[in-house]
């Protein structure tokens, strides 16, 4: 029995429950699929980072995924049409509808971590105020009081994003939607830690494309907050060297550049004074809505000679 034709059974009028729905389908599922080893943990201090990742050559700024970064962004097949089915039904304003669908595929892989992230999502936007993601059977099912729902949704939330980390333990944006959990309780401490949790971490690809279709976000360029002038050689100046540096500049999800690669330059002097400078810099990262990510941004830097 697929996920889907399990869905049919649950949520469109069939007299068995979610739960016995649930029961049935972890009856006759073979053992969970054992995972390889978790990624190794994130630096401390990004910022000093020793980086050797290669810029992508075209665009003015782009988003990144660093080479050290590894997650599970393909599933088994089964989970793969769970969560198409799932995002047409959210789509079309079916949003309980794709909730129970995740929760029933959920009860056959109760370990795969994109299962956890994506209907960690959906529960975390219900208790945000979504009214087409308040489900009508599981473990959050609407109770009629708005306090008692809101706190369900979060709970169950939480609990499935913990999970997530278990098997994405460097994926940031799991950290990201726990910071949101603990926002719409109003722990703003709790939020803070779970924030600076993330922006150690990476933006995995497939998470961000779950956050992107779901929430409908749209990217953002890094933005630039400080800059220290770069020094002009005294050498360079005796010489008469002047022009214009362009360079790559590798920006983490806390707005510090942590790797710059120099495109085009008229003199090494002169590269290496541009490239201090811009190690330097502060920005406000690049985004996906409010979540912040690795990226890549082509900086010029000018010498000009005076008089």
């Amino acid at each position: 029995m697929s996920c889907r034709r399990a869905r049919h059974a649950t949520g469109h009028g069939s007299r068995v429950s979610f739960w016995l729905a649930l029961a049935v389908l972890a009856g006759c599922t073979p053992p969970p699929v054992q995972r390889g080893e978790p990624p190794p943990a994130p630096p401390k201090s990004e910022a000093k980072e020793e980086m050797h990742e290669s810029p992508v050559p075209e665009g003015p700024w782009r988003p990144h995924l660093l080479s050290r970064c590894r997650g599970e962004d393909e599933a088994p097949a089964a989970v793969e049409r769970s969560l198409s089915a799932a995002y047409e039904l959210f789509r079309y304003r079916a949003g309980s509808d794709a909730i129970m669908e995740l929760e029933i595929c959920l009860g056959r892989h109760p370990h795969d971590g994109l299962l956890q992230l994506t209907l960690g999502q959906l529960y975390v936007m219900g208790g945000q105020g979504e009214p087409e993601l308040l489900p009508r059977e599981g473990p959050a099912a609407d109770v009629g009081n708005w306090p008692r729902n809101r706190a369900r949704l979060l709970d169950r939330a939480e609990h499935l994003l913990r999970g997530a980390q278990s098997t994405r333990p460097d994926d940031g944006i799991v950290d990201f939607l726990l910071a949101d959990i603990h926002r719409a309780r109003g722990d703003t401490t709790a939020a803070r830690v779970a924030l600076e949790a993330g922006l150690g971490k990476c933006t995995l690809t497939r998470s961000l494309d779950i956050l992107r279709r779901y929430q409908r976000l749209q990217g953002h360029a890094p933005r630039l907050l400080s800059r220290i002038a770069p020094q002009y050689p005294q050498e360079a100046v005796q010489a008469g060297i002047s022009g214009e540096i362009i360079a790559d500049v590798l920006i983490n999800p806390a707005g510090r550049v942590v790797q710059v690669v120099p495109l085009s330059s008229p003199d090494a002097r002169l590269t290496a004074s541009a490239s201090a400078a811009l190690l330097q810099a502060e920005f406000d990262p690049a985004r996906f809505g409010k979540y912040p990510l690795w990226s890549w941004l082509r900086i010029p830097t000018r010498f000009t000679l005076s008089g």
